[in-house]
């Protein structure tokens, strides 16, 4: 029976309902597109292109793995983990005899895969169509297969071979010559061939070199990328798979420290396979068939699965988080706004489990039918975010999208309960009051808003009940009749339970009356006291929060903290908004008064409606807060970083490349006597499983262009065998000068080493600095990202020394640090697309809360206009009302933000100086002011257009 009454309350307050629906609808969005991402993570395809003709690839394994074993009660319990690795593992060279024997195989193809950037003469990248080029032997063109359909395979060093697409592209044909950079010096080639591959390849540029040319390319001698393994007549891939597997087992001891463990999708049955190591580079050789082909050849896709589960867990929690408070805040205006329906319920003897019932059901009703369209438009949402990710770089093409039932329906089921949460929530104290109490709230409302000092303006209507108004079209009580049918019962149940008072009474004005304890804005005033307690309890830990985030020095650990910080403290505002509220009304209530009628009758909404406008600031308070902290967090980290790098570069010149480095030719072509180079090239290496942010810089006269900050220990015992850490590396791994350093570098090698200086400069240079041929041998790219030069001679002669390698430019330190900054901003683009959903979801519930709140005082402004103000006198309290709610949601947003920001600050560089734009926050500032003039006039008017004395003669 609860149930038909929801249905027949739902389709009888349509409108009533319109703004929670709209709040579920883009939670629900919101969350399914977050959870596109997160299953794209999880379980998103990476193809094989390059391998297509191979059923069977043998490949290194691109993890370093630790194993603990535990023995506790007479049990032993192994736990294994494993992280990837930066750089491509490379397998020994050697064992293609040992997969050449092995039955089954008819033939073993090593193959060779290096960067090779084709360039123009001025070295610009030649444009690929969003392609990374890569560069290969022609004799491993039988993996796809590739085969020639213009020209000759490629014999001397100086031949190449391109694909079908770059000729195009590039309208490049057999005998036209081309200059590639690729791991050393660029250098010129003859195009002797044009190849076509026998399947589609659309996510790579391949480029094919003679085979002695591509072995020195590669740089690693004796080791090769992979081998592709072909199946003789009559062997099956699950057969071939098999043979090599028991062909590689026992070929050699494991490393002690590694376990194998393999890269690729365990759901798919041709995928798995075990792994042994090589004793020449103690890594594991993995076997990977079907799909699991495709994160061997992709080393970037298999790597973006863990960002983009790291992404989408990030902000499909942020975005649960607020839709929470959004839809919670929500619902308990629309349960305000019913105030007088509900109260007539529990007058004619509803219990207090009817009115809970009824409202989860309705809660129940439209959280369903939201759920379902938020859901179906999530998807499309989550298509185009992946797109914009693999737009900016963040996600390659070759993770394949994945769209599954479990985002969606995931998104129904927290939509859903939700929305019956939310409503319990809501309800709870109208159920809970006596049935005369709430009879008496409902109708007590109209005089709370006065207050002295505004006795001589019209007062009537100030604190309306908020059941009693409606927007256009809406419905301004409860279902037809109910009221009507009420009446008897409620005068009687009001006759028993009201005091008798024995003394004679007088005739009072009733809009005149004091308001009651015990009514509406009694209670905005004096919220109740567990709701306050709650809000302290939030506020605490809020507190707790940024002060923790103070502490946290490394990126992955504080940013989610930051936003959750955010999110507490917004939560803890929503549940002390009404004193918030009225505070904020005392310190700019003079002020507002003396802007004359229209001032004071803001005034007295906004003191005797408290919840009400609580309710808007929520939203707002939260848009500005987390709009701030999603802008500035960036800036904050990337200025204090790019600060110690001017700090600590002392050369007269930088040398940087419009392609993808500078080789380490020109490096030497740069040395000459009483001059200093430092070639600078970055990786990532993992100490146990952690990783840091490593560079290699050359040791000659590192000090007479560079200066990290030492703190202990010197630079000038750097070597091959020795490392300088930050002081928060050394604070983490517990170094110091003198300590041993085991790490495992980009390419999965390990190195020992030994400690001789810490730095303070980290955030700018790295947790590590190792020597550069060391780091360069163990790297896919080893070309440097900058060269330091100390020397006397001018631009112009760098420049003439450097004119033989096209795109190296010579750059003075503070326009490198310009450069910087335009890298820094293109890799903000991310993070602000990643939250830039949130925002716009939280945008949406500022204007969507307050169209709620002004359209539920239709009868409020037909009686000021009957009072004798003019419409545009209405419309000018509104704007004024708008304005105090802005200046109190501005000043708590800020302060949220800029607590958030300075504890971030002081953890990540040390100092209580957050980066803030003024002229963005201004606009930030602005928009949210724009969204609420807005959303406050444009229902306003709508409201106004109804005769005044039509909606003040209606029946409540």
């Amino acid at each position: 029976m609860m149930l038909r009454y929801a249905l027949r309350s739902v389709r009888a307050r349509k409108a009533g309902f319109l703004g929670a629906f709209l709040a579920l609808m883009c939670a629900a969005a919101l969350i399914t597109a977050c959870g596109t991402l997160l299953d794209t993570g999880l379980r998103g395809t990476i193809r094989t292109e390059r391998y297509a003709a191979s059923p069977v690839v043998v490949s290194a394994d691109q993890n370093v793995h630790r194993t603990t074993v535990k023995h506790k009660k007479g049990k032993t319990k192994v736990k294994r983990k494993a992280k990837a690795i930066a750089e491509r593992a490379w397998l020994p060279a050697s064992l293609e005899s040992t997969l050449a024997r092995t039955p089954g195989v008819a033939r073993v193809i090593p193959e060779l895969t290096f960067f090779a950037q084709p360039l123009t003469p001025a070295g610009v990248s030649i444009g690929t169509g969003g392609r990374t080029a890569y560069g290969h032997a022609w004799d491993s063109a039988a993996l796809t297969p590739y085969r020639l359909v213009t020209g000759s395979a490629p014999q001397a060093a100086t031949d190449l071979v391109i694909d079908r697409d770059l000729a195009e592209r590039s309208r490049l044909r057999p005998g036209d010559r081309l200059t590639v950079q690729s791991t050393q010096a660029p250098r010129s080639y003859r195009i002797t061939g044009i190849a076509v591959p026998a399947t589609a390849v659309r996510h790579q540029t391949s480029l094919f070199f003679s085979t002695a040319e591509a072995r020195r390319l590669a740089g690693h001698p004796g080791q090769v990328t992979a081998f592709g393994v072909l199946p003789a007549k009559g062997t099956n891939t699950a057969q071939l798979r098999q043979a090599v597997v028991a062909a590689l087992h026992g070929t050699s001891a494991p490393h002690p420290d590694t376990i194998a463990s393999h890269v690729g999708i365990p759901a798919l049955p041709d995928s798995t396979a075990p792994h042994d190591t090589t004793a020449q580079l103690s890594a594991t050789a993995q076997v990977t068939t079907g799909d699991a082909r495709g994160p061997v050849e992709f080393l970037d896709a298999a790597t973006a699965r863990i960002r983009l589960v790291s992404m989408g867990g990030a902000m499909g929690g942020t975005s649960l988080l607020v839709a929470i408070l959004v839809v919670v805040g929500t619902f308990a205006l629309s349960v305000q706004q019913r105030h007088r329906e509900l109260a007539l319920l529990r007058a004619v003897a509803a219990t207090s489990g009817q009115i809970r019932g009824l409202l989860g059901r309705e809660a129940l009703i439209v959280g369903a039918v939201a759920g379902v369209a938020g859901a179906l438009l999530g998807l499309p949402l989550g298509a185009w975010l992946y797109d914009r990710f693999v737009a900016l770089g963040a996600v390659p093409a070759t993770l394949q999208h994945t769209t599954g039932v479990v985002p969606p329906l995931a998104a129904l089921a927290a939509t859903v309960f939700g929305a019956w949460a939310a409503a319990r929530v809501a309800s709870r104290r109208i159920s809970r009051i006596s049935p005369a109490q709430a009879l008496a709230e409902a109708g007590g409302e109209s005089g709370a808003g006065a207050e002295p000092g505004a006795a001589a303006q019209p007062v009537v209507g100030l604190g309306t009940d908020p059941g009693a108004g409606a927007g256009a079209g809406a419905e301004p009580g409860p279902a037809p009749g109910i009221e009507a049918a009420a009446e008897p019962r409620v005068r009687a149940n009001l006759e028993a339970t009201r005091p008798k008072d024995p003394r004679p009474t007088r005739p009072r004005i009733k809009h005149s009356r004091p308001t009651r304890p015990h009514s509406t804005q009694g209670r905005s005033a004096r919220p109740r006291p567990t709701r306050i307690l709650a809000g302290l309890v939030l506020l605490a830990l809020g507190v707790t929060l940024v002060t923790l985030l103070s502490t946290l020095r490394t990126e992955p650990a504080s940013t989610p903290v930051t936003f959750l910080a955010v999110v507490v403290l917004s939560t803890s505002v929503a549940l002390l908004g009404p004193l918030l509220v009225r505070a904020a009304t005392l310190v700019v209530g003079g002020a507002l008064r003396r802007t004359g009628p229209c001032g004071r009758l803001a005034v007295a909404n906004v003191r005797g409606n408290a919840t009400r406008m609580a309710s808007v600031v929520t939203p707002l308070t939260l848009l500005i807060g987390m709009t701030c902290t999603v802008l500035f967090v960036q800036p904050t980290l990337g200025d204090a970083a790019r600060a110690q790098v001017r700090e600590g570069v002392r050369a007269d010149w930088v040398v940087a490349s419009r392609g993808p480095g500078v080789p380490a030719e020109a490096a030497r072509q740069l040395s000459a006597p009483h001059d200093v180079v430092t070639e600078v090239v970055r990786t990532t290496v993992r100490v146990g499983l952690d990783k840091y942010a490593a560079q290699g810089v050359t040791p000659a006269g590192l000090t007479r262009t560079w200066d990290p900050d030492v703190t202990a220990g010197s630079l000038g015992h750097l070597t091959e065998h020795t490392a300088a850490v930050s002081e928060l590396a050394a604070d983490q791994l517990h170094l110091r000068p003198g300590s041993t350093l085991k790490l495992t570098l980009g390419d999965g090698t390990p190195a020992t080493l030994t400690v001789v200086a810490v730095y303070a400069r980290g955030l700018g240079f790295g947790d590590l600095t190792l020597a550069h041929d060391l780091v360069a041998r163990h790297v896919d790219n080893p070309l440097a990202s900058s060269v330091l030069v100390s020397t006397t001679r001018t631009q112009t002669q760098l420049a003439t020394t450097l004119r033989e390698f096209p795109g190296v430019q010579i750059l003075a330190p503070a326009a490198a640090d310009s450069l910087q900054a335009q890298r820094q901003q293109a890799n903000a683009e991310v993070n602000y697309l990643a939250m830039g959903l949130v925002l716009a979801f939280t945008a949406i519930a500022v204007v969507n809360t307050l169209a709620m709140s002004v359209a539920e005082r239709v009868r409020e402004f037909a009686l000021l206009r009957l009072a004798g103000a003019t419409r545009r006198q209405v419309l000018r309290m509104l704007r004024t009302e708008a304005l105090s709610v802005l200046l109190l949601a501005t000043a708590l947003g800020s302060g949220i933000a800029l607590a958030v920001l300075t504890a971030f600050s002081v953890g990540m560089t040390g100092r209580a100086a957050p980066s803030v734009t003024h002229l963005v926050y201004l606009t930030v500032i602005a928009v949210a002011g724009t969204l609420a003039l807005v959303a406050t006039a444009l229902p306003g008017r709508v409201a106004l257009r109804v005769r005044a004395v039509t909606v003040a003669t209606a029946t409540e």
